[in-house]
């Protein structure tokens, strides 16, 4: 049946049945998770050129969809192009989405 109300009503249902990734989101501090992942991480002359990394709190956030949800490095780059929650979740609203091999 066609509705003129159709994504509204999608997104009320959507509302009602809640966001799964909001809970982690409010759940985990992603931000102080990236700080502790950094400390250890050694990162190597950036000086050299290429394209600057990704920022780690966004790739954690990635790697936990794509353990929550059993995705594949192409699936995932394929569902984050797609789906708006893990757009929002990711924080990648206006930005652009790492591909398969970056993840």
């Amino acid at each position: 049946m066609i509705s003129l109300f159709a994504a509204e009503e999608r997104a009320a249902k959507r509302e009602q049945l809640g966001d799964p990734l909001q809970v982690l989101d409010r759940a985990i501090d992603f931000a102080a998770l990236a700080r502790a992942v950094d400390a250890k991480l050694e990162i190597g002359d950036t000086g050299r050129g290429g394209r600057p990394p990704y920022p780690t709190e966004l790739m954690i956030r990635l790697l936990v969809v794509q353990q929550l949800y059993n995705l594949s490095d192409e699936a995932l780059e394929y569902q984050v192009l797609d789906r708006s929650s893990f757009q929002r979740f990711a924080g990648l609203e206006k930005s652009r989405i790492p591909d398969a091999k970056t993840v």
